[in-house]
């Protein structure tokens, strides 16, 4: 059983669904369509779909052929409608057509190919995928994988937009199945290392960053993922060196500014910190991590604290869900004495409940502020998070005895 038979819970393409008297006709269209006469299969098929009003495939091709035309949003809508009807019936768009299809021309090779049915499915799942239409797109690259399953870069186009649905699962397995057909197939890899990247999988993602950038060492938003997955592994000079070389491939880029303004605060060269956060800040005003990079470095260079506080809160008018903007101005309130830091800390551990010192700081801002025992609640759930934490077992119990 294929990988998409597991996947769709399909029967195999092996059984074959009874093709019907259209078939020859379906056949003819499809000749025409496949020969680039796009008008000509076009009538054919919606002739197919007045004459049986059940048939899938027929309006399928229809509307992939109103999509090269431009009118790309109603074949997306007409794709939707063909999907609601097929599974009325309990099937699966995806199958339902790939079936049908197998059925229609596997004993006609001379006719059709097989390779170029999917080559034109594939082309309008990237029409659609271009317009926004990222589920309907999905659709039209699980038909085309489904048909040649062996094929590498039909498999990298469903990973890819798998991934843009955050299907993660469907989308690694996809994505591990085009690289064992072909190894070296870029795409394949630089999605594959992204996926990794999203769920946290760094040492795994820059294995295969490391293969990607052999092949394609131009690519800036593959240097500049290589380095930020290297920069959360805390190989600092390792991610400096493709964020730098990133920063040399496109000047422009306002990500690859803020991942070297990281590595650079991390490295503690907080001067070059302030200068690619503010380079950052003037390529992309809308950029919440610039602002927030910006502050961490004005605050690490003992910068004016109301300058900072104004780029923290400028972040969080940005992105308000960034848990980490709402703990560092947390702190910084905290340490003015300013009450304003415990909502700020509420609102970060909605987001994170986990972050690394999050509930250490919380716990010591309330017992700053005087709230006692709201704060040895939080430096209680913090110890629980890290027994062997020495320190914070002092510091606990002192706030206790008091």
């Amino acid at each position: 059983m294929s990988l998409f038979d597991r996947m769709f819970r399909t029967k195999g393409a092996g059984q074959k669904k009874a093709a019907g008297p259209r078939g020859d006709d379906f056949v003819t269209a499809l000749s025409i369509h496949l020969c680039g006469d796009p008008d000509r299969a076009l009538g054919a098929y919606l002739a197919i779909a007045e004459e049986v009003p059940g048939d899938c495939v027929a309006p399928f091709f229809a509307a992939a052929i109103q999509a090269g035309k431009g009118n790309v949003a109603e074949a997306a809508a007409k794709l939707r409608f063909l999907s609601q009807r097929i599974a009325s019936g309990g099937e699966i768009i995806s199958s339902a057509i790939r079936l049908e299809l197998i059925a229609l021309v596997a004993d006609k090779p001379v006719i059709i190919k097989i390779a170029a049915v999917a080559e034109l499915v594939a082309s309008f799942g990237e029409l659609l995928k271009k317009e926004g239409f990222i589920r309907e797109s999905a659709v039209c690259l699980e038909i085309a994988a489904g048909l040649v399953p062996d094929h590498a870069d039909v498999l990298h186009k469903l990973g890819d937009v798998l991934h843009d649905l955050r299907n993660y699962e469907y989308a690694e397995s996809v994505l591990q199945e085009a690289l064992k057909f072909e190894p070296s197939h870029w795409g394949a890899l630089y999605t594959y290392a992204v996926l990794l990247q999203d769920l946290g999988r760094d040492e795994e993602a820059i294995g295969y960053y490391e293969k990607a950038v052999q092949f394609n060492p131009g690519h800036v938003n593959c240097q500049n993922n290589y380095g930020a997955a290297l920069l959360r592994t805390n190989r600092l000079e390792e991610a400096l060196a493709h964020c730098t070389l990133a920063a040399g491939l496109d000047p422009g880029s306002a990500f690859v500014k803020v991942n070297l303004g990281n590595i650079y605060l991390l490295m503690q060269e907080y001067e070059s910190a302030r200068t690619c956060f503010a380079e950052a800040v003037s390529l992309n005003d809308r950029l919440a991590p610039a602002y927030f990079g910006l502050g961490s470095a004005e605050q690490a260079l003992q910068g004016d604290p109301e300058r900072v506080q104004e780029l923290y809160l400028k972040a969080i008018q940005i992105n308000p869900s960034i848990p980490e903007i709402h703990q560092a101005l947390g702190n910084l309130l905290a340490g003015a004495g300013n009450p304003e830091a415990l909502a700020h800390f509420s609102a970060a551990a909605r987001l994170n409940n986990n972050m690394k010192n999050l509930h250490r700081d919380f716990g010591t801002a309330c017992l700053k502020l005087g709230n006692r025992e709201e704060g040895l609640e939080h430096l209680r759930m913090a110890l629980q998070q890290d027994p062997d934490d020495v320190a914070l077992q002092g510091m606990l119990a002192e706030a206790q005895a008091q």
